[in-house]
């Protein structure tokens, strides 16, 4: 999706409010409606085909389903407009998902404004770090983890305690995925050093579609590989044996 599908038209108005020092916007025009945290796209959404996936980093989070291997659970840390969610529902709605969100408001304009066939989906309202440290362990199938911390880093996105969790929530050969949003390539090399060494049989694979910031990280807690279309479009792939090599520039 570009940026001159959402300045095709003037946008509608739907929401303006500011919570907590923090501005949420959803806005509309003739064929999407998208939603901004402080100044910043959040999600967008096809009023025609909502549960199409609007951006390219939201398809390499789906990898492990494209794999076509069985995902029964789904845990997702992160909601925002809920576009995993709606594609996930409407493409596998026999897979039984979780999604833990922080913010109240942000559910809540979910359910309002980004959840038209007004499915009814288990969402905890729980800062995705306590969650993972306190809820009873029940493993999953593949934990997405697509947390945004408006204009910083989110502040445990190199805390190794936090991945430790994770994997408490991971069956034997779990697939986890994570988007995060790096400016520089210390942090990617920070990241890299934190993941191999929690998971040391690992192959992690970075990818990243060009003209955004995001970097989608996905790895088989138990050593499974992707098939060969994937590594192919990897921005790196890391392991503990071979270290973090770069495959596109």
């Amino acid at each position: 999706m570009s940026d001159s599908s959402i300045n095709s038209t003037p946008p509608n108005v739907l929401l303006n409010t500011v919570i907590e020092q923090h501005t949420f916007e959803v806005f509309e025009n003739d064929t999407l409606r998208w939603f901004c945290l402080d100044g910043v796209l959040q999600t967008a959404m096809s009023k025609a085909e909502p549960e199409s996936l609007m951006f390219p980093h939201m398809l390499f989070m789906t990898i492990p389903l494209l794999e076509a291997v069985q995902v029964n659970t789904v845990l997702e840390l992160g909601l925002g407009g809920g576009g995993l969610l709606r594609y996930l529902n409407a493409h596998n709605p026999d897979i039984q998902i979780e999604v833990v969100e922080k913010s109240a408001q942000v559910i809540e304009i979910y359910n309002q404004f980004f959840n038209p066939q007004q499915t009814d989906s288990q969402i905890h309202c729980a800062d995705a770090y306590d969650f993972v440290q306190q809820a009873p362990k029940h493993q999953v199938d593949l934990l997405m983890v697509d947390i945004f911390a408006s204009q910083t880093l989110v502040p445990f996105i190199f805390d190794s305690s936090f991945y430790s969790n994770l994997n408490n929530f991971l069956t034997k050969n779990g697939w986890l995925v994570i988007n995060t949003v790096f400016t520089e390539q210390s942090h990617i090399e920070q990241l890299s050093n934190v993941l191999t060494k929690l998971y040391p049989n690992a192959l992690i694979y970075g990818f990243k579609a060009a003209q955004f910031a995001n970097i989608v990280w996905v790895m088989n807690c138990g050593g499974k590989k992707l098939s060969s279309v994937w590594p192919q479009q990897a921005f790196f792939t890391a392991s503990k044996a071979q270290g973090l090599s770069y495959h596109l520039t």
